[in-house]
């Protein structure tokens, strides 16, 4: 075990961003790892739940230092211990069922589940830009981005989501696609891509740009190939349309 571990500048970003894209109370799961965080407050992780397993305490102990080298702190002082399932599926199959009790208690001011809105309507926002400063004393710029959705008993009140509990309600159908003024462009599997090439349809890479617009795309899409599931009459509509029909 390395303790004095030199961690990766593009790591330690990835890790304020995503501990600052977390909603207060987010839950965060790091895959294969065996461990459930929480966010507790705006500096701290709290973890709630390991695997009784020698990599689960070595994952979280250099979750601890990587935290550690961006001024955030985790506590685990008081920790649920469960035994490590007996195989992959049951280890699977033991997290998706934390990970939806979890998701399904998330409830909007007046009550109502937030699993029981409208979350095809999520609509990736983007929030803002912010300045971070890093271990070696640089600073480094980072988007704030939000899935926002609306809740019907309150009048159309708008709730930004965390993306990642946003994804986790939702599921990846819906939360590995976006809008522009056409449509939504949706990224694809290997088995999509194949198939399409099987076709005479394209789809199109997609980066930090819309390749359509121009506007700005949330960051879980870059590097995705998109299929288009445009509105075509209207798009047919406005390119034939007279702009001197409008005086």
């Amino acid at each position: 075990m390395d303790m004095n571990e030199d961690f990766d500048p593009e790591l330690k970003v990835w890790m304020l961003e995503h501990f600052g894209r977390m909603a207060p109370g987010a839950v965060w799961r790091p895959e294969g790892t065996g461990l459930r965080y929480r966010k507790s407050g705006d500096d701290v992780l709290t973890l709630d739940h390991r695997i009784d397993h020698p990599d689960s305490v070595h994952h979280h102990e250099r979750i601890v230092r990587l935290m550690e080298s961006v001024n955030l702190r985790v506590e685990d002082d008081e920790v649920m211990v469960t035994p490590a399932a007996l195989s992959a599926e049951d280890a699977f199959r033991q997290e998706m069922q934390e990970r939806q009790a979890v998701a399904s208690s998330w409830t909007c001011e007046c009550g109502i589940r937030l699993a029981d809105m409208d979350l095809e309507d999520g609509t990736p926002t983007f929030m803002g830009e912010r300045e971070i400063l890093l271990d070696d004393g640089e600073t480094s710029s980072i988007e704030d981005w939000a899935v926002v959705i609306t809740c019907g008993e309150c009048d159309g009140k708008e709730i930004p989501m965390n993306p990642d509990d946003y994804n986790l309600l939702a599921g990846d159908d819906l939360f590995m696609r976006y809008r522009n003024e056409f449509g939504y462009l949706s990224a694809m599997t290997r088995q999509q891509m194949f198939e399409m090439a099987s076709g005479d349809e394209l789809g199109v890479l997609v980066g930090s740009e819309c390749p359509d617009t121009g506007e700005k795309v949330p960051p879980w899409m870059w590097g995705t190939y998109c299929s288009r599931d445009y509105d075509l009459d209207a798009i047919y509509k406005e390119l034939i349309s007279d702009p001197t029909e409008e005086e």
